[in-house]
């Protein structure tokens, strides 16, 4: 350590800046072992992921993943929360991101506990190079790298769930359109939607996945409405819960389906094309802020800066 220490301040020929940089390049190698470590870990526990190393490797034995279960199973009850408001909170933002295995709960409370005992842990061995730091200022810097890795995971998981959920809210119209396709070619309900789910794998795998979920369901018993509702809570796409009411009112009316699903999907198009409106009268808010803090400067500069030189030599004159 002593050694490196010497060799980054030879090579910015100051001890101190040398020290500096190394311990940035340190805490910088640190949270990338932690980003790297959170995604290792969530890709691992991926269903789509151990779905298909189970078909390509059916009679193999998962000694390692059995280990981690049974771990897993006889420490959950201390990592879980105790609130049940809380868990399922945090289920519905697990199950958004597609993370929807029973496990995923002490799964994900157990790599914010791993990770801020490792940031903090970090924080407390960097602290030591730092002589001149105060008891406070080392018991500050430690609370914040503990609260940094209980707060990382819920980031993560955040932005996973909001681009799920963006790539399916992208595929809906396309799916919808293909549902009205297949019934008004004659095929029911069912057999129209695990059509489509098909179609859907290879555009939007989440999206195709979830509805071949609800074909099963609705195989083994469950009502079309409450099959779709639970991909609502699922999801988190709400144009699906009014394609569920349209369904089941198109259901108990017994009326045409395809005529439904058009007049939906019609009703759909138009609520997107508001949105998109919406979007676009937003543009010029936001473009106060770029043009105020980075166009409006250089135009001034640009425009009244030789105007100001003149003056100023001018009266130098």
């Amino acid at each position: 350590m002593d050694y490196l220490l010497s060799l980054f301040g030879d090579l910015f020929n100051d001890s101190e800046r040398g020290r500096l940089i190394f311990l940035l390049l340190v805490g910088l190698s640190a949270i990338a072992l932690g980003l790297g470590l959170t995604l290792l870990v969530t890709s691992w526990l991926d269903p789509l992921r151990r779905r298909l190393s189970h078909l390509a490797h059916p009679h193999t034995e998962p000694q390692a993943d059995e280990w981690y279960q049974t771990t897993l199973d006889s420490v959950s009850g201390y990592l879980t929360p105790r609130s049940a408001s809380e868990r399922h909170s945090v289920v519905r933002l697990l199950t958004h991101a597609g993370f929807q295995s029973q496990r995923a709960l002490p799964s994900f409370y157990a790599i914010k506990i791993l990770l801020a005992i490792g940031l903090g842990g970090g924080a407390l061995f960097v602290s030591h190079y730092f002589p001149a730091l105060k008891s406070q200022q080392v018991l500050l810097y430690t609370v914040g790298a503990i609260f940094c890795g209980m707060m990382l995971p819920n980031m993560v998981v955040s932005r996973l769930a909001a681009a799920r959920i963006q790539r399916m809210q992208r595929a809906f119209p396309d799916a919808l359109d293909l549902l009205v396709v297949t019934s008004e070619a004659g095929l029911g309900f069912i057999a129209a939607l695990n059509r489509v789910s098909d179609e859907m794998v290879g555009m939007c795998p989440e999206l195709g996945g979830e509805m071949q979920m609800v074909c099963t369901k609705i195989r083994v018993g469950v009502a079309v409405p409450d099959a779709l509702k639970q991909m609502v809570e699922r999801t988190g796409l709400e144009e699906v819960r009014g394609l569920a009411g349209v369904i089941g009112q198109s259901l108990k009316m017994g009326s045409s389906l395809g005529e439904t699903l058009r007049v939906y999907a019609d009703e759909f198009r138009d609520r997107r094309m508001q949105r998109a409106e919406e979007a676009a009268a937003k543009i010029g808010t936001k473009l106060i802020f770029p043009l105020v803090m980075f166009i409006w400067p250089g135009f001034f500069v640009v425009a009244v800066g030789p105007a100001i030189i003149a003056v100023l030599e001018t009266f130098h004159r």
